[in-house]
């Protein structure tokens, strides 16, 4: 005779309930949910001992007894503690993880109400204090930005001014000089004069030239004016002429639509700012002597691609400079990413990729 097995899904239905409700008590009611069992289950073996009259020679066999029940409630409170404190060990792995600089680590849920809530409120400081944190390292960028446009417009408007002045009025000097004649000033006197003022004059113009070069590296007019594209052709002409690199450009756009798309300021100056830190790393530290700069438009994205022939280097050595630090933070703050792509006498190809948001992109 067989007998069918029969499912009773009423049953499995009431065993799903109880567990749900299991799942939702908090560690402390776990844990004194288990104790009472196991309590309620030793006073009971121990009632069904007591009720039976046993002989001597078995008391062994109680006290085992006993031991082997004490151990096995140890080992189960073990053991719950173990898997309901997991999410806790997470929660402090996730801390030591953040302490470490890794701020972008978060703790994972639990099903636990009490952690679950614990790790919920965590995960939402750290989103906040992210938050804040990207907002302070953009007003400070954009507090430097506006300083740096600030001693440009003061350097190039009044030192500027001022050295022109003094090479004008040295000219007047000279002209004044030619006009006496040799019996009103010594001949030796006549040289030493002469050669004063173009010492003068050298001195102020080389001292004007670097004045204007160093008003355009902080904060180039032509980036306010003209906009991106025009800034990056400035600053390969000034890689070839004040670093001594062979630098060339190369623009791409996907369609006539991103070739009359606007950049937002900020992406403008962000940019920017990565190529100007390419190109100075390029010559100062990789050595190199040919730069590829690299500027591709789509609707979604914008790649800046830096190449160079230089040595490279290795990046699993820490190194004390902030130049890549703050080309990370820059592209990082407009949800963009940065790649380093090098190796010891490899060269070293800098990609930095921005999404445009759609709120963001305006077509002229």
């Amino acid at each position: 005779m067989k007998y069918k097995q029969t499912h009773d899904p009423q049953h499995h239905r009431q065993e799903s309930r109880v567990l749900r409700h299991y799942l939702r008590l908090s560690l402390f009611e776990k844990v004194i949910l288990i104790n009472s069992i196991m309590l309620i289950g030793e006073a009971l073996a121990g009632l069904w001992v007591t009720s039976h009259s046993l002989e001597s020679h078995h008391y062994l066999i109680d006290v085992s007894f006993l031991v082997i029940a004490t151990l096995c409630s140890l080992i189960i409170n073990i053991l719950v503690l173990r898997a309901s404190f997991r999410p806790l060990f997470r929660l402090l792995a996730t801390m030591h993880a953040v302490s470490e600089g890794k701020t972008g680590a978060r703790t994972p849920s639990s099903s636990d109400p009490d952690i679950g809530q614990l790790a919920r409120a965590f995960n939402e400081m750290l989103d906040r204090l992210e938050v804040i944190q990207h907002e302070q390292t953009m007003q400070i960028l954009q507090a430097q930005e506006e300083e740096r446009r600030r001693i440009a417009r003061e350097l190039h408007d009044e030192t500027s001014q001022t050295l022109t002045a003094l090479l004008i009025h040295n000219e007047i000097l000279s002209q004044r000089l030619a006009v006496f004649s040799s019996t009103e000033i010594a001949p030796v006197a006549r040289e030493q004069l002469d050669e004063g003022l173009h010492v003068f004059a050298t001195l102020a113009q080389d001292t004007l030239d670097k004045i204007r070069v160093l008003s355009q590296q902080l904060r180039p007019s032509v980036l306010d004016d003209l906009g991106l594209e025009a800034a990056l052709r400035w600053l390969v002409e000034d890689g070839q002429e004040r670093l001594h690199l062979t630098a060339h450009i190369q623009i791409q756009h996907e369609s006539t639509a991103t070739q009359k798309m606007q950049l937002p300021p900020v992406y403008e100056t962000t940019l920017f700012r990565i190529a100007q830190e390419g190109l100075t790393n390029s010559a100062r530290h990789a050595q190199a002597q040919r730069v590829m700069l690299k500027l591709d438009y789509d609707m979604k994205y914008i790649k800046l691609t830096i190449s160079d022939n230089g040595k490279g280097f290795d990046q699993t050595q820490t190194y004390s400079g902030l130049g890549i630090r703050g080309m990370r933070e820059r592209a990082a703050l407009l949800g963009g990413t940065l790649h380093i792509i090098t190796g010891i006498g490899k060269g070293t190809t800098v990609e930095a990729i921005l999404p445009l948001p759609t709120l963001e992109r305006k077509l002229q």
